[in-house]
């Protein structure tokens, strides 16, 4: 049985391979996200303890542009960061 509180799953990181898909550096998402750049590099490297909401948008709004000009399909927030169950129960 698990204890309250116990993790479950884990997180796994997917924007460094957004960004390679994307063929754009991590500085131009954070200038043009408005995001600082010390953030994206903790999301790249999966070192980040916490994120804004607004922060979120704020990346996925500017992926999307960065998407719609290259003819790429919308990019959610998957594309950033996931949820990996785990299924050894």
């Amino acid at each position: 049985m698990e204890k309250a509180g116990q993790l479950m799953g884990s997180l796994q990181f997917n924007l460094k391979e957004t960004l390679d898909q994307l063929k754009i550096t991590r500085n131009k998402l954070a200038v043009e996200s408005k995001t600082r750049p010390a953030t994206i590099l903790d999301l790249v490297s999966g070192d980040t303890k916490r994120l804004e909401l607004s922060t979120i948008v704020a990346m996925l709004d500017t992926l999307n542009q960065f998407a719609k000009e290259k003819g790429y399909r919308e990019f959610t927030f998957h594309d950033i960061l996931e949820y990996i169950p785990d299924n050894n129960e």
